[in-house]
């Protein structure tokens, strides 16, 4: 699955360069988390996890290291929801247990 995630956080990359300052993924067991910069201090997280029984789940956050939006952000707000909204679809399309019921 980890090769899977990678080859999502790349495709991801390549969507959005354009609209981003910096994009690193940290990597856990089960876990990654990309932290996409688009503003001093303003980030789009996202936690992507599963598990070994099939299971995946992703997560957001938006705002700065505490997920806080700041007003000096404001401006920023509609291209992280962007993000989010891209990150989110293409996640669907790669991954079939984003697609099961919950």
């Amino acid at each position: 699955m980890r090769q899977r995630v990678e080859q999502y956080f790349r495709e991801l990359g390549e969507r959005i360069d354009r609209e981003v300052e910096a994009f690193t993924v940290e990597w856990r067991q089960n876990e990654a988390l990309a932290q996409i910069q688009i503003g001093d201090d303003f980030y789009v997280f996202i936690v992507f996890s599963w598990s070994d029984e099939g299971d995946c789940y992703v997560e957001f956050m938006i705002g700065d290291e505490n997920a806080v939006v700041q007003t000096r952000h404001l401006d920023k707000l509609d291209a992280a929801v962007s993000i989010v909204k891209q990150a989110y679809q293409l996640a669907r399309e790669r991954f079939a247990c984003l697609r099961r019921p919950s």
